[in-house]
């Protein structure tokens, strides 16, 4: 291996790869909940072989043409933030981190856009935009430390997803270097999505984004909030079905399950039931309209108003929650937390509420839900969850069961195993169960096709050939 990697290392310029054991150590796994834990019983995950920092299109490209010519496997890291073990070393492979990649190009004002290489933090844009009276509206728990190459690598949807859309809705263009070293550029923001949606939450297994052209909207002049105690889950879950059927189309739409809205909503009086919040532009004429809409479209579902300062709380809150869980994942012995996000159509949204959060209740001290991108056809389903054990091994015996449960009764159930979370290592099994056998083997034919030396961050998107 030592010889193979002098190569690499000869061709790209001097400190673009690192073999020190400490640096491997600390970029060896991203957020997982279950590789956090097994870290902090003594057995982490076992570091790349060596990682490379490129600061080029040319730098991907000659790193991906010396991994097809000698096998070695390729996991391509933005930020580390995400928690599917999608960025985890895996065993005879480089790590590919886009960290130095972060330059912010061009933005048209005209065509509301921006280009934004992959390594780009999600604070560090928002702040370039904001100061122009622009935002992505891409908002994520996570933006400060997540990059733009992430999002897409995930297939992220933010906050205000109803409003801006999630990332695939958001992608106009991209760059990306392909598996043999081809670097192929995708520029038709009125044509045909075709091959950019290849790229978009696959986890870099088809390719290795290095740069993105984003829509981009005029910053709200202010955000103005509604929300409604509804009788039920279910009664929330057709109130807010009938807003999106409807048409109308505030920036946010959430619904908290009661137990997610009393821990989120603490204060008494308003968090003993579910809660459906709403957030419009207030600056937009027709804001005003929909809101007086919404309230009387609640009365006919039995959800009674609350005010303001519940949605305005949890905004002003909403980077906190990626807080909570790195503090939550710290020290403490035998304490797993996490969150499964799944979709349906809304016909099978009340299965998979039951079912996804039965099988995590069995194993799980806290569990709780929120609904969340609604549209005309279906939503996604956020489940958060605690786990506490007497140890770690107990603990993570525990998460391992209640997630494999969870998302076999959510492929039974006719969902899907991800929202915008992406695929990777905890995933992988799963989506070639909802795939099925035809559709699993259509997915290898094309990755195999683009990737015939299977180096593109194997394991990934769907299990080795032979094993799911």
């Amino acid at each position: 291996m030592a010889d193979v990697l002098d190569t690499l290392i000869r061709s790209l310029p001097s400190g673009t790869v690192s073999t020190h054991h400490g640096e491997l150590a600390a970029h060896a796994r991203d957020s997982w909940a279950l590789a956090v834990a097994q870290e902090r019983r003594g057995a982490p995950v076992p570091p790349p072989a060596a990682i490379v920092f490129p600061k080029s299109v040319e730098h991907v490209a000659a790193t991906l043409t010396w991994a097809q010519a000698t096998g070695i496997g390729v996991v391509v890291r933005g930020g580390g933030t995400g928690t599917n073990g999608g960025a985890e070393a895996v065993a005879r492979a480089i790590l590919l981190d886009l960290s130095r990649m972060d330059r912010i190009g061009r933005v048209d004002e005209i065509s509301q856009t921006v280009t934004a290489e992959a390594g780009v933090r999600g604070g560090s844009l928002e702040a370039h935009l904001n100061a122009r009276g622009l935002t992505t509206g891409h908002e994520l728990e996570s933006l400060e430390l997540s990059t733009v190459g992430g999002w897409i690598a995930a297939g992220s949807s933010g906050l205000a997803s109803n409003g801006y859309g999630g990332i695939a809705e958001m992608v106009r263009g991209l760059t990306v270097v392909l598996a043999g070293g081809e670097v192929l550029t995708l520029n038709s923001p009125g044509g045909p999505d075709l091959l950019r949606r290849l790229f978009v939450g696959t986890g870099g297994t088809f390719g290795v984004v290095t740069e993105a052209t984003l829509t981009v909207s005029r910053m709200p002049a202010a955000y103005g909030w509604e929300t409604f105690r509804a009788n039920s889950f279910d009664g929330g879950v057709a109130f807010i079905r009938e807003v999106v059927q409807r048409g109308y189309r505030p920036l946010v739409a959430r619904l908290f399950d009661r137990e997610e809205a009393v821990a989120r909503f603490a204060s008494p009086g308003f968090a003993e039931a579910p809660l459906a919040v709403f957030g419009f532009d207030a600056g937009v004429p027709a804001a005003e309209g929909q809101r007086f809409e919404l309230r009387r479209l609640a009365r006919e579902f039995g959800a009674t108003s609350v005010g303001p300062n519940v949605g305005e709380h949890w905004w002003t809150t909403r980077r906190e929650g990626f807080a909570r869980y790195r503090e939550a994942m710290g020290a403490e012995r035998g304490v797993i937390t996490d969150a499964l996000d799944v979709a349906g159509s809304w016909r099978s949204v009340p299965r998979l509420y039951e079912g996804v959060g039965s099988a995590l209740r069995s194993h799980a001290n806290h569990v709780g839900c929120e609904l969340i991108d609604p549209r005309t056809s279906g939503a996604g389903l956020l489940f958060s969850f605690v786990i506490r054990a007497e140890d770690e091994r107990h603990a993570e015996d525990a998460y391992r069961e209640a997630v494999t449960t969870a998302l076999r009764r959510c492929v039974a159930a006719g969902g899907s195993v991800t929202h915008h979370r992406g695929i990777g290592l905890l995933r992988a099994p799963y989506l070639a169960d909802e795939l099925g056998t035809v559709g699993a083997a259509t997915l290898r034919r094309l990755q195999a096709a683009v990737d015939p030396e299977h180096v593109m961050n194997p394991g990934k998107l769907l299990p080795p050939p032979g094993r799911g």
